[in-house]
């Protein structure tokens, strides 16, 4: 395959099939200057579901003039009435984004640029070299789309579930390809500031292998977990903690629109499911066949992993990951402790990345804060903290 030649049927992408540049740098900092994007006052929404309703609030929010469409009439009218836009009667639009079900978004942008419908479009599916093989077999204009995905969701669905803060510091994966213009490109991260998303560049095939792992491995994770409860007798279900349930929230999702995810993203996906497997056989064996001693050693080197895994996670949109260092302190229970707390590390000169749950009982006489900061200056925030009179300790 040649340098900017589209993908072939098999979906398979050469590397010169990336614009230059294209590409996240390095921990997915993102490079938008709003003031050199172009401003959108008319924007078509196609598809009244959770993410297009929910795109339509938050753009609606900001002045934008929205045009809502949908196959199914009594979503857009949902839509319509909290406030997500109106009927798209074929109105010309500045930019028009799909948000329908996987299979549907090639033939969706077909039907848009046949009519002349919108200057620019982009679309908002979790999955991303599929639609593209799609669109080339369709005949669609490469140039004026941007394939994107805002990162972000809930396990419930339909515009009934949408909410105009959806995508409210969240990251929105702008995936453009070699043909992509720059008018559709700028619009498409317009479009994310405008929702209050972070928009990131990446390309369809990093973004695609990252969400296997990321979001599609999870979901069937949690679905396969929660549906082991069908065999346990329901007198032991009331034993379920919260961290059962926090594990298979995504369980609730649903199962007609993953199944169209999930097998968009097959291969990816299957690879990752594969390496699951294999790590959690041999923890099985372990379990079943090792010593005391081996069996400490595997689950701790199981949730030592995971532990590392998870502090390399942004807490930011779109940020670089950083190890921040965390910082717990015991505060009284009466007026003005936090406060105090936050101005005397004000006064020190040491930003506060984070702030995790307060741990407190009602009843109990005091509770505990903790604060991420840089992790150089964690054990020295720990040391002033302390002679100011303040009980405080490093988090390992």
């Amino acid at each position: 395959m040649s340098p900017g030649e589209p993908p072939t049927a098999s979906g398979r992408f050469s590397p010169p099939y990336v614009r230059p540049g294209v590409e996240a740098a390095a921990g997915g900092s993102p490079a938008w200057d709003p003031a050199h994007l172009p401003e959108l006052r008319r924007v078509a929404v196609v598809g009244s579901g959770l993410i297009g309703t929910s795109i339509g609030l938050a753009l609606s929010g900001r002045g934008v003039e929205v045009f809502l469409r949908d196959s199914d009439g009594a979503q857009v009218k949902l839509a319509e009435a909290m406030g997500a836009g109106r009927p798209w009667q074929g109105e010309r639009v500045d930019h028009a984004v799909i948000a329908t079900p996987l299979p549907t978004v090639a033939a969706e942008l077909r039907d848009l640029q046949r009519g002349g419908l919108a200057t620019t479009v982009s679309d908002a599916g979790s999955v991303k070299t599929r639609p593209l093989v799609e669109a080339v077999q369709l005949g669609c204009d490469l140039g004026a789309w941007c394939p994107a995905h805002p990162i972000a969701g809930r396990e419930r669905h339909g515009a009934v579930s949408a909410r105009a803060d959806l995508f409210a510091e969240r990251v929105w994966a702008v995936c453009p390809v070699a043909h992509t213009g720059a008018d559709a490109i700028a619009a498409t991260a317009a479009l994310a500031l405008a929702c209050g998303a972070t928009p990131v560049r990446t390309t369809p095939e990093r973004h695609d292998a990252a969400m296997a792992v990321l979001s599609h491995v999870p979901q069937l994770v949690a679905s396969v977990l929660a549906g082991s409860l069908l065999g346990l007798d329901s007198h032991d279900l009331p034993f379920a903690g919260q961290g059962f349930r926090d594990t298979t929230r995504l369980a609730d999702s649903d199962p007609v629109l993953w199944a169209s995810i999930i097998e968009g993203n097959r291969g990816p996906i299957a690879e990752r499911v594969r390496r699951l497997g294999r790590e959690f056989t041999h923890l099985a064996d372990v379990l079943a066949e090792g010593t005391r001693d081996e069996v400490v050693e595997a689950v701790t080197a199981a949730i030592h992993g995971g532990r590392h895994g998870r502090s390399l996670l942004p807490r930011k949109a779109g940020a670089r990951a950083l190890p921040w260092g965390w910082v717990g302190v015991v505060l009284d229970d009466r007026p003005g402790q936090l406060a105090a707390l936050f101005t005397v590390i004000g006064e020190w000169d040491v930003n506060i990345e984070d702030v995790g749950p307060f741990e407190h009982s009602l009843d109990a006489p005091a509770g505990i804060v903790e604060i991420a900061v840089d992790p150089d200056g964690a054990d020295g925030l720990v040391e002033r903290l302390t002679r100011a009179g303040w009980t405080a300790y490093r988090r390992s």
